[in-house]
This record gives structure tokens, C-alpha cells and sequence, in this order.
């Protein structure tokens, strides 16, 4: 009989390991730059919801101005805890950008935080900072 690791019924029983990826220094030089993740709930207070429309807005007007040079969206479904301790559970967006380090990029990240918490009656928006290598 094999030993086998037991498997959680909801779980297959793969194993992944976690190795920086292999590039070719032939096609691409590799850079690092800073990569931000933002995570905007898209419920207002009072259990209303940001509409589409009124999120490619705000992209369009206040964070596409500051990273012309590209970002990604993505949309999400999440929960947290908020102030009071109540869970919310609420459709979201992730905005990833990708940029050299600097104080006006900094900034500008701030910047669009805080009009979006005015703007949208919001509590708080999550920022994940993390230091990438890419190639192009």
C-alpha cells in the first residue's frame, strides 16, 4: 500500500511550490518598479451601490489622469470587519498599477484614496505595496 497525504474532501491534494520565475535575459531586461493593489468596496452607507458607471468615472477622472501610462481593473468580491465589528460583504474593484518609485507617485496613490473615501462615503480603501521584477 502507498502512503498517501490525506486529502480534504473540498481540497484536491496538489502540491504547488513557490519559485521565481525564469526569464530570458535575451528578449527582455528585467526592471524593478513598485506594484500597488487598491481595493475598493463598492457599497455606499446605507447599503446602496456604486453603479458602473459611476466607478469608470472615477477611473476615468481621477486615477487614469495620474498612471496614463497603464493600470489593470479587476473586479472582486470580499468582506471585512468594519469599525463597529459588523463583516460586511460587498462587491468590490482592484486597481493594479505598476510604477517606478517616487514621492509624486506616492502621492498621486494617496490622492486617489482619499477622493474615493469623499467621493463615496467610504471608510477605507486597501493599499498592498510590494517591491516586483518585470520585463517587458
Amino acid at each position: 500500500m502507498l502512503d498517501r497525504p490525506a486529502v480534504h474532501p473540498v481540497f484536491p491534494a496538489t502540491l504547488a511550490r513557490t519559485q521565481l520565475p525564469e526569464t530570458s535575459d535575451t528578449n527582455a531586461k528585467q526592471t524593478n518598479l513598485l506594484k500597488d493593489e487598491l481595493y475598493f468596496g463598492l457599497t455606499k452607507p446605507g447599503g446602496e451601490t456604486i453603479s458602473e458607471s459611476e466607478w469608470q468615472e472615477f477611473v476615468k477622472a481621477v486615477i487614469t489622469p495620474c498612471f496614463r501610462e497603464g493600470l489593470t481593473l479587476l473586479d472582486g468580491s470580499g468582506q471585512f470587519l468594519n469599525r463597529s465589528g459588523i463583516l460586511i460583504r460587498e462587491n468590490s474593484k482592484r486597481v493594479i498599477l505598476i510604477y517606478e518609485s517616487s514621492r509624486e507617485k506616492n502621492q498621486a496613490i494617496n490622492e486617489i484614496i482619499e477622493t474615493y473615501k469623499r467621493t463615496f462615503l467610504q471608510e477605507s480603501v486597501l493599499r498592498a505595496t510590494s517591491e516586483v521584477k518585470v520585463s517587458f
